[in-house]
């Protein structure tokens, strides 16, 4: 979310033309944004509540704005009758499909603002058709389904590899993201054990990825589990060596929304295993092979298929960039930039 809301704000302002463009911040503009060549308002205020119920409704009606734009959270689910009409990013419905695997307190914040944002937008953006499908399943709100455009994430900017970790060679299998149940770590590492255990030796599997939330005695099997490494959070430079030199992404996740780090490997050219739930089917489309999640025999069967098949691998790798190029943060600005002149536009024309 981070990252869509960065990278989409940047392309924004590259591809705006005459457009004025005014970021909305807390506090502070995020780092990565410093230098962007645009306006921004900054809010006394940092906590996300007291953002939506106290800051936003005020401001939202003083920018003599046309269109507004949400590309993290919601807006505000109680707005001003004279505010610009709004988009939101809804980024995917793990909270309502998997709620076992999403932390209490973004269960209760999305389950009280997401249904008043919908039933308020004037346009709802998705990152994929299944984060679609999802959300006109779950939200029966009249109209929705003609406010809801598919917007693709793209991929980040380029940063030039650094070294490999010590320790590590390539060739290994990686596996990218943080560490919480939807990312199915503890089958993974059941599935790799199947896979050491039926041929000796294998690639090394190294894990990347912060410690997220819920995840049980997970870090406590990932260190137990003999020809795993885990690195945690990695930078930006580190992860490129990681994707550039590794054989397989082991991506058994268990939901996904669109799924960055399969579009990241795809790009390197890196086949992937990956879980047959949420977008990341939609997403590979031929770069990768897809498994039941839940299915330990599944995944180590499929990477058994990748490590021992060369040819697959290149078959897979070259169709994962191939589809990846299509995948650029200026496409979906310029799709997002043509929702938020036409839903401007018809603001106009009702004011008029």
């Amino acid at each position: 979310m981070t990252t869509v809301a960065i990278e989409l704000s940047k392309a924004l302002v590259a591809n705006g033309g005459k457009d004025e463009i005014t970021l909305l911040c807390s506090r502070e503009r995020p780092p990565a944004l410093v230098g962007l060549d645009c306006e921004a308002v900054l809010s006394p205020y940092r906590h996300e509540l007291t953002l939506k119920t106290r800051w936003l409704p005020n401001i939202e009606t003083q920018l003599e704005a046309d269109a507004i734009l949400y590309p993290y959270w919601p807006s505000p689910p109680f707005r001003r009758h004279d505010a610009p009409p709004a988009v939101i990013f809804v980024h995917d419905l793990a909270f309502r499909l998997r709620p076992q695997e999403v932390p209490w307190q973004q269960r209760a914040y999305l389950g009280t603002v997401l249904g008043p944002a919908l039933r308020n937008a004037a346009a709802v953006l998705v990152p994929s058709e299944s984060t679609r499908r999802d959300l006109l399943e779950l939200y029966r709100i009249p109209g929705l389904e003609s406010k809801v455009e598919v917007i693709a994430e793209g991929l980040p900017p380029y940063v030039a590899a650094g070294p490999l970790p010590e320790g590590i060679e390539p060739g290994f299998i990686l596996a990218v993201g943080t560490v919480e149940p939807r990312k199915n770590y503890p089958r993974l590492l059941a599935a790799f054990r199947q896979v050491r255990e039926r041929h000796g030796s294998v690639p090394q599997l190294v894990i990347a990825g912060r410690p997220g939330w819920a995840y049980g005695d997970t870090l406590q099997r990932i260190a137990a589990e003999p020809g795993v490494r885990y690195l945690g959070h990695v930078d930006e430079a580190t992860l490129t060596a990681l994707y550039e030199s590794a054989s397989v992404l082991a991506f058994p996740s268990l939901y996904e929304g669109f799924g960055l780090p399969l579009l990241e490997a795809m790009s390197r050219g890196v086949p992937a295993v990956v879980g047959a739930a949420g977008a990341l089917p939609e997403l590979a489309l031929g770069a990768a092979i897809s498994v039941k999640p839940d299915d330990v025999d599944a995944i180590a069967g499929a990477l058994e298929q990748l490590l021992s098949d060369a040819q697959l691998r290149v078959k897979l790798g070259d169709e994962g960039k191939r589809r990846a190029a299509e995948f650029t943060w200026d496409r979906a600005a310029g799709q997002a930039l043509a929702v938020l002149r036409r839903i401007g536009s018809v603001a106009q024309r009702k004011v008029a």
